[in-house]
């Protein structure tokens, strides 16, 4: 079966409406209405219904749309229902903090390997992840195809870790230091 493509409009509608949601459950709430979605993300209600329609989403008159159905929904058609291998470069504080924090999960993201090049955490396990030496980075992620990685080092070691990245062939790298990094077009 084919792959549908939406524009980055509805992508970008969708993922708010998902964020919300989500927030929504971790309240216990049950259900959501259009005029609810709408007055948290910025979106006009009339899209949100256009949107929810277009998508085969149904909700009660009066009630609203069932939560769980949502976000069940909404992260089959953003694909999120598939999961995404991900390597995280980076097991310091920060990095120890991402491993921790489960929110990826929730969109099918998960973190398949960890690589550090500090000695005292390499061969640990934190939070369930043994901590591999950044030097097996390129053949790991060759051999696992992973095409994401989050990048979470020192400022000093970003451009060197997104150099190891991309020759390793990841193709999107998410960003987490507070410097800019460069990469070629592709």
């Amino acid at each position: 079966m084919a792959e549908k493509i939406y524009s980055e409009g509805v992508i970008l509608r969708l993922s708010q409406y998902l964020k919300y949601i989500v927030q929504l459950k971790e309240l216990g709430k049950r259900t959501a209405t259009s005029g609810d979605i709408s007055s948290n993300t910025g979106v006009n209600s009339a899209e949100v219904r256009r949107d929810l329609i277009y998508f085969g989403i149904k909700g009660k008159r009066g009630v609203g749309f069932n939560i769980d159905g949502l976000i069940n929904s909404f992260n089959k058609i953003l694909g999120y229902d598939r999961s995404v291998r991900i390597a995280l470069i980076g097991a310091g504080n920060l990095g120890k903090a991402i491993l921790k924090y489960k929110m990826l999960d929730r969109f099918g993201f998960r973190i398949e390997n960890v690589f550090d090049n500090n000695p005292e955490v390499i061969g640990k396990l934190i939070s369930g992840h043994e901590v591999l030496d950044i030097g097996q980075v390129k053949n790991i992620i060759k051999k696992k195809n992973i095409e994401i990685s989050i990048l979470a080092v020192p400022p000093g070691s970003a451009q060197k870790g997104t150099d190891i990245l991309v020759e390793a062939g990841v193709k999107v790298i998410i960003n987490y230091t507070s410097v800019p990094i460069k990469t070629p077009p592709n």
